[in-house]
């Protein structure tokens, strides 16, 4: 007689397996541009009373994907020998001890469960490892073609190769990679010229541990996945301002403490249109981040939330409309008013 605990355990596994298959079916299929869970494409969602909406045709500014580049390997065989071995180790227990009776000629299925069970073991233990997922070899004279095709103010939105981001989460316990399992991106920078060494272009983001920070230059992009979107009508943006943002939002973010949690978890987001060096917060997601220097430039942006339960995620400010307005002038960059002489 079959234990009805593990009857039932089975039979839920056998239900799982399924949707799972079914979902990378659908993936592959009709989602294949949808990266992370599907269940959480709402949270990506635009308003549609954003500012854009009370702006002037000529003085709405959206991103276009202008670059894509793929610095890692992807390995969709792994996937798909994990999916198959499990599907067969389920099926198989099931045959042997889920029902009734058992199968005919049953130690042959005995041998498919271990097979597929080691398989799947092993398979977990590559992905795991590094094996898959690893760099590129990119040449110089192919990294030049795309780094000198990008500009300041391109959105550099990052991507990451399903197996990577798994074993920096679960075997390297780097938290600050969820994101790239849920949600299409997973990290949000913008190029902007190096404060320190004019005519070097440099990436403003926040991360974890370091805050609003320009650590990293153009290069760094070689081992990662990303796309680049550029803002029409950048013209229109005040690069005074956006210089004065920059050196703001670094002189007022901490290092640990200047990365938002809060804003990470959607509890509550700094003031993300700040008109005065004043109204500057000292903690910021890499989404937030961006957002809050494009405003502080001239660009508001639809994605920015309105200080409640709002997570801005990269995805979101990149496929966000927006609307251009007049920056009030920097202190002390007003031109002196001419005076008649007595």
């Amino acid at each position: 007689m079959v234990n009805p605990l593990l009857k039932t355990l089975l039979k839920t596994l056998l239900f799982l397996v399924v949707l799972v298959l079914a979902y990378e079916v659908a993936h592959l299929l009709w989602l294949g541009q949808s990266d992370g869970w599907s269940s959480l494409s709402w949270v990506e969602g635009v308003s549609h009373d954003g500012p854009s909406t009370k702006a002037r045709d000529e003085d709405v500014g959206r991103f276009e994907k202008v670059i894509s580049f793929d610095g890692e390997t992807s390995s969709p065989l792994l996937d798909l020998l994990i999916l198959s071995s499990v599907a067969l180790a389920v099926v198989s227990a099931w045959l042997l001890w889920g029902r009734d009776y058992p199968p005919r000629r049953s130690g042959r299925w005995r041998k498919v469960f271990a097979g597929s069970l080691a398989a799947f073991v092993g398979a977990t233990i590559l992905g795991f490892s590094g094996v898959f997922g690893q760099s590129k070899e990119t040449g110089d004279a192919e990294w030049r073609f795309f780094t000198d095709r990008l500009e300041v103010g391109d959105v550099i939105a990052y991507r990451k190769e399903k197996w990577n981001a798994r074993r920096q989460l679960f075997a390297e316990g780097k938290l600050s990679v969820i994101g790239y399992r849920l949600f299409k991106y997973g990290h949000l920078a913008i190029v902007v010229e190096d404060p320190d060494k004019p005519g070097r272009k440099v990436l403003f983001t926040s991360a974890g541990g370091k805050g609003v920070n320009l650590d990293e230059g153009i290069d760094s992009l070689r081992t990662y996945n990303w796309d680049a979107y550029r803002l029409d009508k950048w013209d229109r943006i005040d690069p005074e301002r956006i210089r004065e943002g920059i050196r703001l939002c670094r002189e007022k973010s901490g290092h640990f403490f200047g990365y938002d949690f809060t804003g990470m978890l959607a509890l509550w987001n700094e003031d993300l249109k700040p008109e005065e060096g004043s109204e500057f917060g000292s903690e910021y997601i890499c989404s937030t981040a961006v957002v809050t220097l494009l405003y502080y430039g001239g660009f508001e942006s639809d994605a920015a939330p309105r200080r409640e339960l709002d997570l801005v995620t990269p995805f979101q400010v990149v496929r966000a409309k927006g609307r251009f307005v007049v920056p009030p002038e920097l202190p002390g960059s007003e031109e002196p008013e001419e005076t008649e002489a007595p």
